[in-house]
């Protein structure tokens, strides 16, 4: 009896042996593009004398702030609306393919941090609708990447990310955005 339970005991081991190796670990699937957009995007804030330029504008500011100048150290609590023009290169004064549309919210007391919630609204003969982003932007951060929710038109229910840099600022009144756009779901 003793021996027939070894015996057992060892035939199921091979049996699950056998198909452990019949069935190996799949390996890590590598993700790669299905379509890559590089486009930037600027930014100038109203401060109260640029109306004709200004291309953003401060809606929302801790009590007591002034709607025209960003708040205090690490303007926590301010809401920035923009309509900012898109270019293929780093030239503001490039015809612009399309418009930034959306809000940022500096969220943090203690470093330059925001919230992006925005779309890339494109209109030309290259491209045709919107791109949807959201995420957290450390500021300070060389480098920071946000989510690509989704999208319409050549854009249809694209997913991805955008790796961001600050390609160039001015003071608190201009800044212009590096996004390499990378999306992993192309429909």
């Amino acid at each position: 009896m003793k021996k027939m339970k070894s015996r057992i005991t060892l035939s199921l081991f091979l049996v699950f042996l056998s198909m452990s190796s019949a069935h190996p670990m799949k390996p890590k699937k590598q993700y790669k593009p299905c379509k890559n957009l590089v486009l930037y995007f600027h930014d100038i804030i109203y401060n109260g004398k640029n109306a004709a330029n200004a291309t953003s504008a401060i809606v929302g500011a801790p009590e007591g702030a002034n709607a025209t100048i960003l708040a205090g150290q690490f303007h926590f609590g301010n809401v920035v609306v923009f309509d900012d023009p898109i270019t293929l290169d780093n030239n503001l004064h490039s015809a612009p393919i399309g418009r930034a549309q959306g809000l940022y919210i500096y969220d943090t007391k203690n470093t330059y941090t925001s919230w992006l919630g925005f779309a890339f609204v494109l209109n030309t003969t290259d491209y045709q609708g919107t791109i949807i982003f959201n995420g957290a932007d450390p500021i300070m951060v060389k480098t920071r990447d946000i989510a690509v929710v989704g999208g319409t038109g050549d854009f249809f229910m694209h997913r991805g990310v955008a790796t961001i840099m600050t390609d160039a600022f001015e003071g608190e009144v201009y800044f212009r955005l590096h996004v390499d756009i990378k999306f992993y779901e192309c429909w």
